[in-house]
């Protein structure tokens, strides 16, 4: 027998073996999974839902930033953005992302350290043309040269965009402080300078020697979700993805002289001076690879601790102290070869002054957890908790399950794809140990974010301040009362445990009102089709005093903030086991939501009231958060500048809003005395709507209504209360305002107002959104190179529908860029009036999709019903009721309307940094 024959048939048994996996599911998930291995080596899931009303795709290739050649830092990069212009069978530089756009989809791809990600959503019937569009990205692009150097610009712009970004210029100062010969310490951006022609190496040539190395396809996991049977969608990857080239590359691991950190160089501490007011301490410690140990978890069950915020916790005894704001502990494996645990803290300016005796404490709960905290049953509570999460797991998007299971073809068995990392299965104290030694001073990474430190040098590409230096004091310095403080967690009170679905008595279609007064609505559904035992409890509160003026608006935030910080610690625990609040600032006053598992929920919601009504206005605390929420508005002049032209742009419509600077201004005048007197009359008038979904009988949200209105409203007078205003634009005229921002880019922002908020009107302004999204991006970005910020959307104030032009441009002055607007706008009239009828069908099939797309959890189903009832629209329909205008409007229509609303009358305000 020859060899090529004896080959494959090997590959053949392989294939079969590879069907015949089983996935191991969650009993609450009614898709079907196959996996597949192709002949060419790559790996494929197939998820199978026949109730989707989107299907997706994702590919994941095993290289990215880490494996860019010396001298072409951000080559990975380039390539991921190359890709979309344009392949051998579909030329179209922009056709890919036209075609998804036009039914109904979205797509983008992202690069990592060692992955880069593609992916797409899309109406399900178009689904077969995506993929054969897809797969093209990985059979035969054409990365043409007329395109190379417009697309090096696009990524300069990006890399521009960022560079007033803290986290990436405190990212950039902690490379310096890596290994030199470790890929991770270099640029991965890439910018005009990394990706230029050189002398015998032209950056195209570059791109294809990359590609040609390390896109094949025994490194690639591909996921595909839809509402196609299994067999359907085999057939058609085997048919598209099978000419994807197997090159047998290998993906990147390091060598002992290429880690993150070499032994010798730590303990290290890195200064790193921010843009914004900032004052965090990371630290970081390297450990052997753990990525291997998923059943085991390890690393899962410290962060568990070191990220704990309840009693005894080090969160908890930093925050009494003042020290602190925020803790978030997490591990991460960035390579085959290495893993690591990370906590950063948000300390307080007193904080920074005690960083030694932070350390000290950090070392100290270490010490306890690895004497007194490695029990069995503080790991099987965990697991418990892990085995009722994927016990009642509940559908999301279908691009982000296709991204999460493409990536994860890359790194575990095709029987546990779906278990390993959801599951704790196997308690090893030993390893959890092993995990532990490295958690000491001599092995401690330590980096410093402040304005006032000293530094001795500055970054190449972010420009970021920064030195790097042996640590002073790697084991922190002993405070005996603090480390007396601090305690390992207890059993969770809050862990579910009455799991059962709820008898339903009457099954309805929509909530209904089962109470009701002036200026009070209590609506109600219990759930029967999601079949998870949990439930969302809302309360939007509207209050005449919460935001008339501007020192309100301030206190408001404060009472929020003081109100977060003495629930924290009781709150903690039932976020863990998976019942959580929401306490948030809203237009009309505010918002409160319990949601998670339905066991405990009333407690929960009645703790929350209890501080609520009576919230402790302690004077360290208030400082505290007065000096926090001074920093945050501060802040924000370093938002990148088309957020804040947005935000300009929302204060010029909507009243009564404040600029940032208002508000400081506001707040240095705003005192404990005066919140405390101001808080007590919070609540003297107050309009109530309710909303009860999920596994909770009506009785139930009646007793959860009785209770906030006993506790919380007992003295209020629950009436109407007037809605924010929105300032209706002159038609036929525009308003333009000026709005500097402390950033070399340019951005303009024209918004084109409508008329009502009812879905008739709503349905033009979101057809044409549709319509001109994918023509503007092409022509502004793509030809034009204007930036790398670019967008048309549907734009809609207070639920008024509108058409939002936005560009944020590193290439021209404001006025070339609102110039190539206004002529887009003029020429986009006549595409509008002479596009094709199968055109149109195209858009108006695509829009009608997203906007007819079903609640796919119990969570966006309760938010969906919240929304319309800030819109007052009782039947809960208004998407709906969209979505049948928008098949209604013809071409002409259409056309009328654009010459009407955006030429002839338009109601039309420009804002602009220059």
């Amino acid at each position: 027998m020859n060899k090529p024959l004896i080959l494959f048939l090997l590959l053949g048994t392989l294939l079969s073996r590879a069907m015949a996996v089983e996935i191991a599911k969650s009993p609450n998930d009614d898709r079907q999974y196959q996996y597949l291995l192709l002949d060419n080596g790559l790996r494929v899931v197939l998820v199978s839902d026949p109730e989707a009303d989107k299907a997706a795709a994702a590919l994941t290739v095993g290289v990215g930033s880490t494996s860019n050649p010396p001298g072409r830092e951000g080559l990975a990069h380039f390539l991921e953005h190359m890709l979309f212009m344009g392949t051998k069978k579909y030329p179209e530089v922009d056709g890919y992302s036209e075609f998804i756009k036009k039914n109904g989809g979205q797509d983008n791809a992202f690069t990592a350290g060692t992955q880069t990600t593609y992916f797409f959503d899309i109406k399900p019937p178009a689904l077969e043309e995506a993929l054969d569009r897809f797969a093209q990205f990985f059979i035969a692009p054409l990365m043409d040269a007329r395109y190379v150097e417009r697309e090096k610009h696009a990524v300069e712009s990006e890399y521009q965009l960022k560079l007033k970004e803290d986290a990436r210029r405190i990212a950039a100062a902690q490379k310096q402080g890596y290994n030199p010969r470790s890929p991770w310490s270099r640029f991965a951006v890439g910018n005009l300078e990394t990706l230029a022609d050189r002398p015998g190496h032209p950056v195209r040539q570059d791109l294809l020697d990359f590609y040609r190395r390390h896109y094949s396809a025994n490194i690639m996991g591909l996921a595909v979700v839809g509402p196609q049977p299994l067999p359907v969608l085999a057939r058609w990857v085997k048919e598209k993805f099978s000419a994807v080239p197997n090159h047998g590359a290998e993906r990147w691991k390091p060598t002992p002289n290429e880690l993150i950190y070499l032994p010798d160089q730590l303990p290290e501490e890195v200064d790193a001076v921010p843009l914004k007011k900032l004052h965090k301490l990371e630290l970081v410690f390297l450990l052997p690879p753990m990525r291997k140990h998923w059943r085991e978890a390890p690393l899962d069950y410290i962060i568990h601790f070191l990220g704990d915020e309840g009693p005894g916790s080090l969160h908890s005894v930093l925050r009494r102290r003042g020290w602190l704001t925020a803790l978030t502990a997490s591990s991460d494996h960035p390579d085959d070869g290495e893993s690591y645990l990370d906590v950063e803290m948000e300390l307080t300016p007193e904080g920074m002054q005690h960083r030694d005796e932070i350390l000290g404490a950090f070392f100290a709960y270490v010490d306890k957890l690895r004497s007194q905290g490695i029990e069995r049953w503080r790991y099987d509570e965990l697991a418990r908790k892990q085995r009722i999460d994927f016990r009642f797991k509940e559908k999301g998007a279908a691009a982000d399950y296709a991204v999460e299971l493409s990536g994860r073809l890359l790194e575990y068995p095709p029987a546990e794809l779906l278990t390993a990392g959801n599951l704790m299965e196997r308690y090893d104290p030993a390893l959890i140990r092993r995990a532990l030694e490295k958690v000491r001073p001599e092995n401690l990474s330590l980096t410093l974010v402040d304005q006032g430190l000293k530094t001795d040098k500055v970054e190449r590409y972010y420009k970021v301040r920064y030195a790097v230096k042996p640590v002073q004091q790697p084991a922190g310095r002993r405070d005996d009362a603090l480390i007396a403080a601090l305690a390992l967690p207890k059993p969770n009170p809050f862990l579910p445990e009455h799991l059962a679905l709820k008898p339903i008595k009457e099954r309805r279609s929509l909530p209904a009102i089962v109470d009701w007064g002036a200026g009070e609505r209590l609506w109600v559904q219990q759930d029967d089709s999601f079949g998870v035992p949990r439930a969302a409890f809302a309360a939007g509160i509207e209050l005449p005093r919460a935001r008339d003026d501007v020192e309100h608006a301030v206190m408001l935030s404060l009472l929020v903030e003081l109100i977060g910080d003495q629930l924290n610690e009781y709150a903690y625990p039932a976020k863990v086991a998976g019942l959580d609040y929401l306490l948030a600032e809203g237009e009309r006053g505010l918002v409160l939501m319990v949601y998670g598992y339905d066991d405990k929920q009333a407690r929960f919601l009645d703790q929350l009231l209890e501080v609520l009504a009576n919230p402790r206005l302690e004077p360290d605390r208030f400082a505290v958060y007065k000096k926090k929420l001074a920093r945050q508005l501060a802040n924000k002049a370093y938002d990148r500048p088309y957020r804040q032209v947005l935000d300009a742009l929302h204060r010029t419509l909507v009243s009564p809003t404040w600029s940032p600077k208002e508000k400081l201004a506001a707040l240095e005048k705003v005192d404990l005395d005066k919140l405390r007197a101001w808080s007590r009359h919070l609540w003297d008038v107050a309009e109530l709507h309710l909303l009860g979904y999920g596994n909770l009988t009506p009785d139930e949200a009646r007793r959860m209504e009785a209770d906030l209105k006993r506790k919380l409203l007992a003295r209020s007078r629950i009436q109407p209360v007037p809605d924010p205003r929105l300032r209706q634009l002159p038609a036929g005229q525009t308003q333009r305002v000026k709005y500097p921002v402390d950033h070399p880019d340019a951005v303009v922002a024209v918004y084109y107002q409508g008329e009502s908020g009812l879905p008739q009107e709503a349905a033009y302004w979101q057809l044409l959104g549709q319509v001109v999204a994918n023509d503007f991006y092409s022509e502004l970005r793509t030809h034009q190179q204007l930036g790398y910020v670019v967008a048309a959307v549907p734009y809609e104030q207070e639920h008024v529908p509108g058409l939002l032009f936005l560009v944020q441009s590193t290439a021209a002055p404001a006025g070339r860029v609102e110039q190539a607007i206004e002529r887009f706008i003029d020429e986009a009239a006549l595409r509008v009036a002479t596009m094709s009828d199968a055109e149109l069908a195209a858009h108006k099939a695509g829009l009608v999709a997203k906007l007819r797309k079903k609640d796919r959890n119990t969570m966006e189903r309760a938010l969906r019903y919240l929304d319309n009832l800030a819109r007052d629209w009782t039947t809960f329909d208004y998407r709906r009721r969209v979505a049948d205008a928008v098949e209604r409007i013809d071409r002409d229509d259409l056309a009328a309307f654009w010459r009407r609303h955006l030429l002839a009358q338009p109601r039309r305000l420009v804002v602009w940094s220059p």
